[in-house]
């Protein structure tokens, strides 16, 4: 038994180097990515146009130039500002200091603020209210447009990261290539040779669609010169070799091909209000959650309409639709504290029994409707108790007006705060923070977080 304790240590330390190894990999590489990307669209840009677009018709010139103009300038323009805005993160390095930080401060005079163009913000929609316990709903009538969302998990206490010993949010997860946590983190990606977060997200996702779109066009509109450079008797009066068109036509194929299909799977997570990690663990959870009878419910689905608008900023409370046209560095509509969550629904259709799923004890939240649910929606906190706070030791301290899902109360579950994917070896426990302000700024400079 000795020999095979200390045999599997082994392994788990050659595991864990493998993957200490890959992880660096992926950082050093990233620049590398970053290069090869610019390489590659700057070329089909120029190849393009100077084989494609010089052989149109004024006609077909004046038809296309609306997408001659705003395809290269939304192509290069997003990818420029994917690669350079910081996903946002809630604790400035260890060691150093940020250089992309200003990116994340409002500057109605830079050229890429929407204010500079006549964008402006419609109305404040941003965290907590005054009172601080459970935030503010956003019922209609309110005035917020949001329908019924809640905000929450701004004030009080968050969970201290095991790895950086920093601050966590809810919808926080550390990434282990940036050795820091993200808010709102969806992914590392190479070809940007950052994370792909609260801030930079809706860059990346317009950068994929612009990049579909500009693909899309040379597949259509260039599919005679490609079959051009297979005859020896077509005129090429393009500067352009044929081996040159032909392999960014290609090239365009298989990437405009792949592309759209990724942009089309985070279209899909961003209108369930989830995030790539957050997805994966929704499922998990709600293949747990249907084995024990429950309906999980994910807190942050507004509903499709609600969680695109929130995504892109621009609800009733944001900015112009007009703004997904241009390169504009456009605030998120969360500071990356507190994020508006769904209400349960009214009339649970079953009360469950045992639960055998120790996800659904420890990973979720279930809550009555009625009188018993504080403010009827099953997310008030009209005690002011911390929800998170599990102090008898059997994970329902705190929980004053709440059901937990072990309790049969309920036939609904929802996800709380405290993911899975992020947190399999371990919580760091939990750290006071206070309220942060109620502006992106104010929310970004309180106790040197941002």
């Amino acid at each position: 038994m000795p020999l095979i304790q200390r045999l599997s240590s082994r392994v788990i330390v050659c595991f864990k180097r493998v993957e200490y190894f890959a992880d660096w990999m992926t950082g050093a590489a990233g620049p590398v990515f970053v290069f090869i990307c610019w390489t590659l669209i700057a070329l089909g840009g120029v190849i393009y146009f100077d084989v494609v677009a010089r052989s149109f018709s004024p006609l077909g010139l004046l038809f296309m130039s609306p997408l001659l103009c705003l395809v290269p300038l939304n192509l290069y323009g997003q990818y420029y500002l994917v690669t350079h805005v910081p996903p946002g993160f809630p604790s400035p390095k260890a060691r150093g200091e940020d250089r992309d930080i200003s990116w994340l401060i409002p500057n109605p005079k830079s050229i890429w603020s929407g204010e500079r163009w006549g964008f402006k913000k419609r109305r404040e929609l941003t965290g907590p209210s005054s009172g601080g316990a459970g935030g503010y709903n956003t019922a209609p009538g309110s005035g917020l447009g949001l329908g019924d969302g809640v905000w929450e998990g701004a004030g009080r206490r968050v969970r201290r990261c095991r790895k950086c010993d920093g601050p966590k949010p809810e919808r926080t997860h550390h990434c282990s290539v940036c050795k820091r946590c993200v808010l709102q983190m969806d992914h590392h990606c190479p070809w940007i040779n950052a994370c792909v977060g609260l801030h930079n997200q809706r860059h990346f996702v317009l950068f994929m669609a612009w990049l579909s779109v500009g693909c899309t066009i040379v597949c259509t509109t260039g599919y005679h010169h490609f079959l051009d450079t297979f005859s020896y008797r077509a005129e090429w009066p393009a500067l352009t070799p044929k081996l040159g068109f032909t392999l960014i036509y290609v090239l365009c194929g298989a990437i405009g091909f792949a592309v759209t299909v990724l942009m089309l799977w985070h279209m899909y997570m961003v209108s369930y209000g989830e995030t790539s990690i957050e997805s994966h663990d929704n499922a998990y959870l709600a293949k747990k959650a249907k084995k024990e009878g429950l309906i999980y419910l994910n807190p942050f689905d507004l509903g499709r309409r609600r969680n695109i608008e929130l995504f892109f900023n621009i609800a009733p409370g944001g900015y112009s639709p007009y703004t997904l046209l241009f390169p504009l560095v456009i605030p998120p509509a969360s500071n990356g504290w507190s994020f508006p969550r769904r209400a349960l629904p009214q009339h649970p259709p079953k009360n469950p029994s045992g639960l055998h799923a120790p996800e659904l004890a420890e990973g979720l939240i279930a809550r009555a409707n009625g009188p018993a649910s504080g403010l009827g929606l099953g997310l008030g906190f009209d005690d002011g108790a911390d929800p998170r706070d599990h102090g008898d030791g059997n994970g329902l301290g705190g929980l004053n007006g709440h059901a937990h899902a072990e309790d049969g109360m309920g036939g609904y579950v929802m996800g709380d705060e405290e993911g899975l994917t992020d947190d399999e070896e371990g919580g760091g426990g939990w750290m006071d923070i206070g309220t942060p302000g109620l502006g992106q700024d104010q929310a970004q400079g309180h106790h040197d977080y941002y």
